[in-house]
């Protein structure tokens, strides 16, 4: 059966207008557009939890990883809240995840399955954290080794099914819970490392493009009076006012935001710069530096190499499209259509990828870009500015 993950990769080509995935057979066998562009580690080396399991005081936990090589924990590179399993099964075959990561050497060798026979409360403060622990993993880069899955039974209100898609492009709700929790934390622990706070500690946050709620639900409700979210979705914005603590406002595809100058000290979005053209990119630049204050933090995503390893690409389009966007710094690979009937987007809403050297060169005339940190958010890569 198909993971959920695959699955969720796999609508998202479909969006993309991607090509489709390599046959088993042929990746397997000699090719040279395939050899020029295989590598031993990619960018972000990407994993995922497939599966947990409680019974009673036992977690079993599955899933998949790249190759470890490097691991720092005591009796293996995976832990489940700071400590070690009392069992571990890695590496296993996993064909599937092989075939989408044809260019990883190694990469149908990285399924795992975890033990652990008294794991107490599973989850600490309402999360289970389970840690992929590699000692080279520089620190801004860290929250990428961590998945965090929340405690469904905090979690009873979810928005329908067709919000959901509208936001992550399928209708799971175990993953729209599990990526908006990991967000949230990924980019909690990067806030941690480059200004010494956590998110909910800042008294203006501005979720920018909440959607249904997906992260914004994780911001701690205690803190709730520091959180906005905002989104062209109406419909979606009217669910988070309706059902989440903080306060929400719809905003239109062009700017102005519904908001004073200078209201917010840190502004993240996530898959809103991934969907735009340059024009209406630098004017929502602009109008982000307008309502932060000086000194703010704007953490936004883009999709970048680490979106094309993800993009189930063959390997003369994956090495074309390398290229491409190497060359180009923003492509534009086609319409959107997910928002369609629930936001005027006119049909400007599409999916980009963008270079590294085209955010340096381009957002810096708003911001000090500080770090581009790669597939934090998954296939997306986080990047990190601050307003002078």
């Amino acid at each position: 059966m198909p993971l959920p993950l695959l699955q969720r990769l796999h609508r998202w080509r479909l969006a993309s207008r991607a090509s489709p995935p390599v046959p088993r057979d042929d990746i397997a066998s000699a090719d040279p557009a395939r050899d020029a562009c295989t590598f031993a580690r990619l960018r972000a080396e990407p994993w995922y939890v497939d599966r947990v399991t409680i019974d009673g005081p036992r977690v079993c936990v599955a899933g998949w990883s790249m190759p470890v090589d490097d691991p720092v924990a005591q009796g293996g590179p995976f832990t489940i809240n700071g400590r070690p399993f009392d069992r571990i099964a890695y590496p296993l075959p996993r064909p599937d995840v092989g075939a989408l990561f044809w260019q990883r050497e190694g990469s149908t060798l990285c399924g795992f399955a975890c033990e652990v026979d008294d794991a107490g409360d599973p989850y600490p403060s309402g999360v289970m954290e389970i840690r992929r622990v590699i000692a080279s993993t520089p620190r801004i880069e860290r929250g990428r080794d961590a998945w965090f899955i929340p405690d469904p039974a905090r979690h009873a209100s979810l928005p329908d099914e067709d919000r959901r898609f509208r936001v992550i492009g399928d209708r799971d709700a175990r993953g729209f819970l599990v990526s908006g929790a990991t967000d949230y934390h990924r980019i909690d622990g990067v806030l941690v490392e480059v200004a010494g706070r956590r998110l909910h500690e800042f008294a203006h946050v501005l979720d920018w493009g909440v959607g249904c709620g997906r992260i914004a639900r994780h911001f701690p409700a205690a803190h709730a009076q520091a959180l906005t979210g905002c989104d062209i979705d109406r419909d979606n914005v009217d669910w988070c006012a309706a059902n989440l603590p903080g306060t929400f406002a719809a905003s239109r595809l062009l700017p102005p935001l519904p908001f004073e100058d200078a209201s917010f000290e840190v502004v993240y979005g996530v898959s809103v710069f991934t969907h735009m053209r340059e024009p209406m990119q630098l004017a929502w630049l602009a109008e982000l530096a307008r309502v932060m204050r000086p000194g703010g933090l704007l953490l936004t995503t883009t999709h970048g190499e680490t979106a094309i390893d993800f993009s189930r690409l063959s390997p003369p389009e994956y090495r074309h499209m390398r290229e491409r966007v190497a060359r180009e710094g923003l492509v534009v690979t086609g319409n959107n259509t997910q928002l369609d009937g629930h936001a005027d987007h006119e049909g400007e809403y599409v999916n980009v990828y963008h270079s590294i050297d085209y955010v340096q060169r381009l957002w810096s005339r708003h911001f000090d870009v500080l770090h581009i940190v790669p597939g934090l958010i998954l296939h997306h890569d986080l990047v990190v500015m601050r307003k002078p």
